[in-house]
């Protein structure tokens, strides 16, 4: 309902989740927006997740968001057809974003 996947979605919820989405589904629904980390999450994607799971900002030039992108997009290209999984994002926050993990 209020998950998207795709990369521009995410990038404007960044830069302003009222316009993005005009309802509070987090007061109205308990259920706050979520991106889901696929091939077409892009940087924002993955910022917007860790911003929101981690709870710690970082910014789409973070070399470690980067090295997480580089990551998903050859899992994509070696044939991978489904998300990318909350405990998989957590792993690997914790191996390229070590000391931004550490502050959550």
């Amino acid at each position: 309902f209020n998950v998207t996947r795709a990369g521009i979605h995410a990038d404007g919820l960044l830069k302003d989740e009222e316009i993005y989405n005009i309802f509070d589904t987090n007061k109205l629904l308990n259920k706050p927006v979520s991106v889901g980390i696929t091939d077409k999450s892009g940087v924002a994607g993955i910022v917007y997740w860790i911003n929101h799971h981690i709870k710690v900002k970082v910014d789409k030039n973070h070399p470690g968001v980067v090295k997480i992108k580089e990551w998903i997009d050859t899992q994509y290209e070696a044939e991978r057809t489904i998300g990318i999984s909350d405990e998989e994002m957590h792993e690997l926050v914790k191996k390229y974003l070590p000391d931004i993990f550490e502050k959550k």
